[in-house]
């Protein structure tokens, strides 16, 4: 629009000589016209296109009345105003009038259009001046002049200033009435006054005044209506933006409290009184710190109300003197014009904080029986002091699977009761897992057997349940409360498994012994199924020598176990331990493969040798041992006649049968057997027929009780050898230890040993380096 007015008044300006003078008075205010119309269209100045028209029908309103002023007591003076003279004028004013009211009306910024404005009523004062100066008149012309450059300066300062400034919220639709607004009702009043003075002055009216007194009239006419629709629409959003407020307000379980600057109670939403119990006269107009609790005041402050609100827990008054638990949040609007106040929300948590004091009951206590959990006993035993009980149920899970689980519930919660029952006052009763309790006493180690003592007798009575009365024990161990709360409760269930290995109703004291012990165990038990990846088990190997020649014949592949902090572990508790693993089969596999490979090895650097390997009953008597041992020596290669398979006496026992079929499986495939411990078990001379039996291992206390060759030992052995050599059965004498027990042996006829006297167990390295020797004599 500003270009258009530019080339409107470039084009009156370069052709005014060449131009009638008519043509030339409709250019300049047509330049004046696109100038209005830009300004209104400025950011800022008007909200939208409703409001430019708005600020136009203002503007044009004003400037009737004006002109209508104008025309009566200047121009019909002397016959009346030309034509040129009337349009030029007419226009003038309604562009000016135009542009000062959209610069005094507009919402946002108000400078930039001001400014703007200001120059656009310039501009158009300038074009307004230009047809109507005289030919030649230099003075009109600079004047006119000044003003359209005074004036575009100014159109160009506000209409960068308007660009650039921040945008605000747009004011509402209505601008409020004409004559309500003091700067446009004055030249409305100026002008009707005008029209009076007329009147009176002159008794009438010419015809040009009464059509722009009429337009005047029905513009205001038509203003003031357009306003009053807007006003009603605008009223009706009001009304109905208010109903959904209160709508929202009257159906939320929220509190919403408005305060005045001064804090006391401004307004209060309907829910206050369904919450609460407060109504409106006993809390609008009182102090708002007068319903919180004193111990809460700094909590709900406005000063500690951030940009972004948190709630926080306080407790206000109810309108039954109740301290009632809510979450509040305040809002400091105290420097909003709008609410002018400080803005409260409360909300009743009465129901959150019985769920979190319920949730930390049962976080305390367990839900079945009512006694303490595991995580409030320890609380109570980092306190330090006194004694601790750890208490485990016998037989607890036959009544789980006999009668169900809720029978075992009802159990556990007699159970429960009978300890809460015996426990004395300040004694803590827990349950620690699904049928272990526990007591911490602070009584002396005197009174807390006796609590214990008295806790089995009430245990041990029958528990009449629907159905049965059934019954159960119970063991206990005691231990001392200290060195931390999970220590204690490990000490004494170490104690309680003391007891229970004892038997049924027992009570053990934790013992530091026993603990060690049975954290060796538990270590073992631990670590012994993956030593063997960890690259921990090994071979010993023990020499078995020939009495006569004087030198080793076989060799006996003995398990050894480097813990990396146990130290070395003997094979006995190894294999201990794998049979409660039930690993004894992976062991004896691992030990088997091992042995073969290096006896594979020794024979294939031309040592003349076999090998022995000691064998559990339980893995003998496995249907697929035999098959597992003659795949292990097709894998290495080995002559089966080469492996000694040992069973030790100790393991056989006094049942002989169901070792028979399976040492005779071994003897089919070609490999020998061999009886290690003979003499120190239970097994008899005669029972020599009836075992497949290559090889007696005779245990040295036949031999080495009084090691003389007239000693009472000496015929034992004798009569070993003797009836073995009549069975077939070759004999080592086992456990060697000096050279008076070579003696003994010899003289019995026995031709191989193997003990001490020739060295102990040892790696394969050193049993290389005896054979070696022994080559080289």
């Amino acid at each position: 629009m500003f270009s258009l007015a530019a080339l409107a008044f470039g084009v009156f300006t370069a052709g005014v000589s060449a131009v009638a003078t008519p043509v030339a008075a409709y250019l300049a205010p047509a330049a004046g016209v696109a100038l209005v119309a830009g300004l209104l269209k400025l950011p800022g100045v008007t909200v939208d296109t409703g409001g430019a028209l708005r600020r136009a029908l203002d503007g044009i309103c004003v400037a009737l009345w004006k002109f209508l002023a104008l025309l009566v007591l200047v121009l019909e003076q002397d016959g009346g105003p030309s034509r040129t003279v009337f349009t030029t004028c007419l226009l003038a004013v309604i562009g000016i009038t135009v542009a000062v009211v959209s610069g005094v009306r507009a919402p946002f910024p108000r400078w930039a259009a001001v400014t703007a404005a200001g120059g656009v009523a310039l501009i158009v004062l300038g074009l307004a001046v230009l047809p109507l100066h005289p030919t030649g008149d230099g003075v009109w012309l600079l004047a006119a002049g000044g003003l359209l450059v005074l004036g575009s300066v100014l159109v160009w300062a506000g209409a960068c200033r308007s660009v650039d400034a921040d945008r605000r919220p747009a004011r509402p639709a209505t601008d409020g009435t004409l004559i309500g607004d003091p700067l446009l009702v004055a030249p409305v009043l100026a002008g009707a006054a005008a029209v009076l003075y007329a009147l009176v002055s002159r008794g009438q009216l010419g015809l040009t005044a009464m059509v722009i007194g009429t337009f005047a009239v029905l513009a205001v006419a038509v203003r003031e209506l357009l306003e009053a629709v807007a006003l009603r629409r605008y009223s009706g959003r009001l009304d109905a933006q208010e109903a959904t407020f209160r709508t929202l307000v009257a159906g939320s379980s929220d509190v919403i409290v408005v305060l005045d600057p001064d804090l006391s109670v401004r307004w209060q939403s309907a829910a206050a009184a369904r919450q609460f119990g407060l109504s409106d006269q006993e809390v609008v107009g009182r102090p708002f710190q007068q319903l919180v609790h004193p111990d809460d005041l700094d909590l709900v402050a406005p000063e500690r109300a951030g940009p972004r609100p948190v709630p926080v827990r306080a407790r206000i008054q109810d309108g039954f003197g109740v301290w009632r638990p809510v979450d509040v949040t305040v809002t400091d609007e105290r420097g909003n014009p709008e609410v002018a106040g400080v803005v409260v929300h409360l909300r009743d948590a009465s129901a959150q904080q019985e769920l979190e004091h319920s949730l930390q009951r049962t976080m305390r206590v367990d839900p079945l029986t009512g006694l303490a959990n595991r995580g409030t006993l320890l609380a109570h035993l980092n306190d330090g002091g006194g004694h601790l009980l750890t208490i485990g149920l016998d037989g607890f899970a036959g009544v789980n699977a006999l009668h169900g689980s809720d029978v075992g519930d009802a159990m556990l919660v007699q159970v429960a009761a009978r300890i809460r029952d015996a426990v004395n006052r300040g004694d803590v009763a827990a349950r620690l897992n699904g049928d272990e309790f526990a007591v911490y006493t602070g009584a002396d180690k005197v009174h807390a057997f006796t609590l214990a003592t008295r806790l089995l007798g009430d245990l041990g009575q029958p528990y009449p349940l629907p159905g049965a009365d059934l019954q159960l024990s119970a063991g206990i161990g005691l231990a001392p409360v200290c060195g931390g709360a999970e220590e204690s409760l490990r000490r004494a269930g170490l104690a309680l498994r003391r007891a229970k290995r004892g038997g049924r109703g027992k009570v053990e004291w934790h013992d530091a012994e026993v603990e060690d012990a049975y954290v060796r165990r538990a270590t073992l038990e631990q670590h012994l199924p993956q030593a063997g990846e960890r690259g921990e088990l090994d071979l010993a190997y023990h020499p078995v020598y020939d009495l006569v020649e004087g030198h080793p014949i076989g060799v006996e592949a003995l398990l050894r176990w480097r813990h990396p902090t146990l130290g070395t572990v003997p094979p006995k508790e190894a294999l201990e331990v794998a049979r409660e693993l039930g690993i004894t089969r992976e062991l004896h596999d691992w030990v088997l493969n091992r042995a073969c490979r290096q006896l594979s090895s020794w024979q294939h650097e031309g040592y003349v040798l076999w090998m022995s390997v000691n064998v559990a009953i339980d893995d003998l008597v496995a249907p697929d041992f035999a098959g597992r041992l003659s795949l292990t020596l097709d894998s290495h290669q080995i002559d089966p006649a080469d492996l000694v398979v040992e069973l030790s006496e100790r393991e056989l026992g006094v049942d002989l049968e169901r070792a028979v079929e399976p040492l005779a499986t071994v003897r089919a495939i070609g490999v020998r057997t061999a009886l290690d411990g003979f003499g120190a078990g239970t097994t008899s001379l005669a029972h020599l027929r009836r075992l497949p039996t290559d090889m007696l291992k005779v245990d040295g206390a036949l031999f080495a009780s009084q090691p003389s060759a007239g000693g009472p030992a000496a015929p034992i052995i004798d009569v070993v050898v003797k009836l073995a050599r009549r069975l077939n059965v070759t004999v080592v004498a086992h456990g060697l230890e000096a050279e008076r027990h070579l003696e003994v042996v010899r003289t019995a006829g026995c031709r191989y040993g193997q003990g001490h006297y020739y060295g102990t167990p040892a790696p394969a390295e050193r049993i290389e380096a005896a054979l070696v020797r022994q080559r080289t004599w």
